[in-house]
């Protein structure tokens, strides 16, 4: 029962170490240029190791959206998802850029009525990754996202999970860029999904970003000011725990694996307040949200959608 607090305790303290592995930051006492190297006043070389930092996090609320119970029973299903997630990027010379951060994500759902799914759904992961250029047009991207996917509720070991993905962007010119990418979960009904897409500026102010999960038809308001249009498409597996379902006569369902999956189409405004931090905020609709416990041959989903807002932050240095 202990195993959640513990593996979070740890990776909490170790991520922030693991890019200095290589030993090769400067004391604080050395990064003054008037300080020589040696007698022969010769000036010290600079360091070779280079770090940047991200941070991420949005919140949003999506309204009230009828869904389908089983069984002929409906009610009404309203959600909170609260995103988060900081990393670490070093890299040593022109070497590969190594991606080490913690990430958090939350749904919390309200029902109308008792209903056989969770009313929470959680994971808490470590992202462990790399960036690397290949043939010379090619960005490729590995990482994987071990951690605990879950309903929030002390299970152990047994919601830990390692999703991953492989991507590759082809650089055709500076104004189009080709994706290709591999999402591998295997608690997922289908382990593998493949995607492809592509980002291309066809105007000094226009862009087309058609790259999962948000694809967006981008405009250029200003240099701070960005307004968009597009989708998100969220997929996530997690385990619930054993008494979900027992109530209502679904016994089958605890314990399970569910794959929780929604789609919202919208727009919003993007504004680069500095230059490390950006602020957006957006507006939709969610018309598709499916809790699906596959290997139990149930699933539910909405009968109608439901409008939604959200608000996010990013800043990187």
């Amino acid at each position: 029962m202990a195993a959640r607090p513990l593996f979070i305790a740890a990776i909490m303290l170790l991520a922030p170490l693991l890019p200095l592995r290589a030993g090769d930051v400067p004391r604080p006492d050395t990064l003054s240029s008037s300080t020589p190297a040696d007698d022969t006043g010769s000036t010290p070389e600079p360091s070779k190791l280079k770090a940047s930092y991200e941070l991420d996090a949005d919140t949003s609320y999506v309204g009230d959206a009828r869904t389908n119970f089983g069984s002929g029973d409906k009610g009404d299903v309203s959600e909170e998802r609260t995103r988060g997630h900081f990393i670490i990027s070093p890299q040593y010379a022109d070497g590969p850029l190594y991606r080490f951060g913690l990430a958090y994500q939350r749904y919390t759902f309200g029902f109308s009525k008792a209903a056989p799914m969770p009313d929470l759904l959680q994971s808490e992961n470590v992202v462990v990754g790399m960036d690397f250029e290949l043939f010379n047009s090619w960005l490729v991207r590995v990482e994987a996202d071990p951690g605990f996917y879950g309903d929030g509720r002390a299970t152990g070991f047994r919601d830990f999970n390692v999703p991953f993905l492989i991507g590759g962007s082809y650089i055709a010119s500076a104004e189009l860029q080709w994706v290709l990418g591999l999402d591998v979960d295997f608690n997922r009904q289908l382990p593998v999904i493949p995607a492809v897409g592509v980002r291309w500026e066809f105007t000094d102010n226009w862009v087309i970003d058609a790259v999962l999960p948000t694809p967006r038809l981008e405009y250029d308001w200003s240099k701070a000011l960005t307004l968009y249009a597009g989708g998100d498409v969220d997929d996530g597996t997690f385990r619930v725990d054993r008494g979900v379902g027992t109530a209502l006569g679904r016994p089958q369902l605890g314990g399970a694996i569910v794959e929780y999956d929604e789609i919202r189409v919208g727009g919003g405004l993007s504004w680069k307040a500095s230059k490390v931090f950006t602020f957006e905020v957006e507006g939709g609709y969610l018309p598709f949200r499916e809790f699906d416990f596959h290997r139990a041959n149930f699933h539910f989903s909405n009968d109608s959608g439901a409008p939604y807002g959200q608000m996010s932050i990013n800043t990187q240095f």
